[in-house]
């Protein structure tokens, strides 16, 4: 029987998958594409005459997949992320990056990886893809969703303010600052800057559950994105009605806590605000080229979660967020949108003590978004904040996307817009 091998190694290992011995497709694309990679032998009988040449009998030639995820870039997140963990003492992490436009997934990456072509000798845990099927509490990036459901239902703008008394009650559960501090009179963009959960879970609260939860639907979470990699969860959002929900949940969610997402549904949420509102279904294979031709992936809106004017205002705070609180996360050369996260870890008996997850999901240039990155380091020991973690890997790894994409600098590209624009060449 012929085998599939694995010239790369561990290259891609969680978004390619594996096969066993008997043909069959585990994990990733060659779980999902099964059907289409092993294609059918035919159940002829051949007469065996040792004159006559035999030839081999297939009834289908498997297909091949032409991928969204270009080798080079793969490594340098790999590479990125080796590095990363290293460097911060975690455990786990992971790194995607996405073309907000269409929801192509430019690379995807996790740690700790597998070697495909020794998937008999692996723990089989490892195969198990943190990209799409491990869930967790995305902490404070949420309130990146949670500002565009209140910008764009009309519930604030950015010049809109509230009393930061450094608490807030919502169905006897109090959240609190994560500095434990009251900041007084706050604007919409300070509480995005200074990532308040007071304000986040304020305005949630003015928004109500039906309003709140019917955006948060609209980005995609509590469902699978559909991305064609297989085993993906649908994450965990319960909703007002069903025995799981608490009225406190309102509160926690609008920071990121109390429910749960995938890496790869964090990340197609945030491409939303990165791609005029518009949430689009991320895909790893652009092309299937089997016997009836070339079947390309054409680009699927999944909904449209917030106007275009919501996503632009949204770049544009993130932008002010990331230059005044996240340092860390800039990019010489290139304007930056994103937001941290730093959350708690939830366990058998409540939350880790002191373990956290550090997060940081950017996007660039902000005017014209060519690349959203997702970065994810797990339990790091170096620092307690997903500034001093995720956002320095985000900032590294970015410098060297946009040279592997040739994404031009600010202002060599806004030069030649100019140049354009005036009729110039």
């Amino acid at each position: 029987l012929p085998r599939r091998f694995y010239p790369q190694g561990s290259l891609m290992c969680h978004v390619l998958g594996f096969v066993d011995f008997e043909g069959k497709g585990g994990g990733g694309i060659e779980g999902y594409y099964q059907n289409e990679l092993a294609g059918e032998a035919a159940s002829a009988s051949v007469p065996i005459s040792p004159l006559r040449e035999q030839k081999m009998v297939i009834a289908r030639e498997g297909a091949d997949l032409v991928l969204t995820i270009d080798r080079s870039l793969q490594y340098t997140v790999e590479r990125h992320l080796k590095e990363a963990l290293v460097e911060h003492g975690a455990v786990s992490g992971s790194i995607i990056v996405m073309n907000p436009h269409t929801g192509a997934i430019l690379a995807m990456a996790a740690e700790p990886w597998f070697s495909a072509n020794d998937f008999y000798d692996t723990d089989k845990s490892l195969f198990y893809n943190p990209l799409v099927s491990a869930v967790y509490e995305p902490g404070s990036v949420m309130k990146l969703i949670t500002m565009a459901a209140a910008l764009d239902s009309g519930t604030v703008t950015p010049q809109t303010t509230y009393n930061d008394t450094g608490a807030i009650e919502v169905g006897g559960h109090v959240s609190y600052n994560w500095d434990r501090g009251a900041h007084g009179t706050v604007d919409m963009t300070t509480l995005l800057a200074q990532s308040l959960n007071v304000g986040a879970a304020t305005i949630a609260t003015w928004m109500g559950p039906t309003t709140f939860y019917d955006y948060f639907q609209r980005f995609g979470f509590g469902r699978p994105t559909g991305i064609d990699i297989f085993g993906e969860e649908p994450g965990l959002m319960p909703l007002p009605g069903s025995s799981d929900w608490q009225e406190s949940f309102i509160a926690t969610n609008a920071y990121g806590q109390a429910l749960a997402v995938t890496p790869l549904q964090m990340i197609s949420a945030v491409s939303a605000l990165a791609n005029n509102g518009y949430l689009m279904q991320p895909y790893v294979v652009e092309e299937v080229r089997d016997e009836n031709g070339v079947h390309r992936h054409q680009p699927t809106v999944l909904s449209q979660a917030v106007s275009p004017q919501t996503a632009a205002t949204m770049t544009t705070m993130a932008v002010t967020a990331v230059q005044q609180e996240v340092p860390e996360a800039q990019v010489e050369g290139y304007t930056v949108a994103g937001k941290t996260g730093t959350a708690q870890i939830a366990e058998a008996f409540g939350y880790h003590p002191t373990d956290i997850i550090g997060s940081f999901i950017g996007w660039l240039p902000a005017d014209d978004p060519q690349i959203v990155v997702f970065v994810k380091l797990d339990r790091p020991q170096s620092a307690p904040w997903g500034s001093m973690t995720a956002a320095p890997t985000f900032a590294k790894l970015a410098k060297e996307l946009v040279v592997l994409l040739g994404i031009p600098p600010d202002d060599v590209r806004l030069d030649l817009q100019a140049s354009a624009g005036n009729g110039g060449g």
